[in-house]
Order: structure tokens, then C-alpha cells, then sequence
């Protein structure tokens, strides 16, 4: 309530809004970019674990497996690649499993 009142009170005081938007230009605009700047354009490599998986019930005695872990950004394209040609057959994946990290 005592929030609600004081939003109201600056709401309805022009002076205040005035001096609430220069506060923007002059110092918040001007530190989100360089904090941006600092913290977005960073990037992390994936840690790619390979192993060999024996499934259950699956037609073939063991395939393989390809994990990556902690990168950054988010978006990442996984291939398998044999003879420098990405494999398109007998392939498959799964969505980004969350984890919270």
C-alpha cells in the first residue's frame, strides 16, 4: 500500500517524472550499455562428452553418444561428420535438456 501510494504521488507530480526520466539518459542508459556490453558479447565453448552406449532392445550392439555441456550462449548445432560430410541418416537427437545452469 505505502508503494502504491507513492507511485501515485510521483505519477502525479510532473517535476518528479522529469527528473525520474533525465535520471534514465543520464545514468541508466549509459551503464546498461557498457554492462551489456561486458557481459553479453561473452561466450563459452560447450564441454562435449562422446561415449558409446549399449541401448536396450535397439537393433545395433552399441551407438554413439554425444553430450555438451556448460556453454553459453544457449543455441547450439551438434553434427555427427564422417569423411568431412555431415551424416543425415540414422541420426537422432533430442531438445536441450534444462538443468538450470
Amino acid at each position: 500500500a505505502h508503494g502504491v501510494y507513492n507511485a501515485e504521488l510521483s505519477n502525479k507530480d510532473p517535476n518528479i517524472l522529469q527528473q525520474e526520466r533525465a535520471e534514465v539518459e543520464r545514468y541508466c542508459k549509459h551503464n546498461a550499455q557498457i554492462r551489456q556490453s561486458a557481459i553479453a558479447d561473452k561466450t563459452v565453448p560447450p564441454k562435449v562428452k562422446l561415449s558409446s552406449v549399449k541401448p536396450a532392445g535397439g537393433r545395433h550392439p552399441a551407438v554413439l553418444m554425444c553430450s555438451a555441456y556448460r556453454f553459453y550462449p544457449h543455441g547450439i548445432k551438434v553434427s555427427w561428420m564422417r569423411n568431412g560430410e555431415v551424416v543425415k541418416t540414422d541420426v537422432t537427437s533430442t531438445e536441450e535438456m534444462p538443468n538450470g545452469d
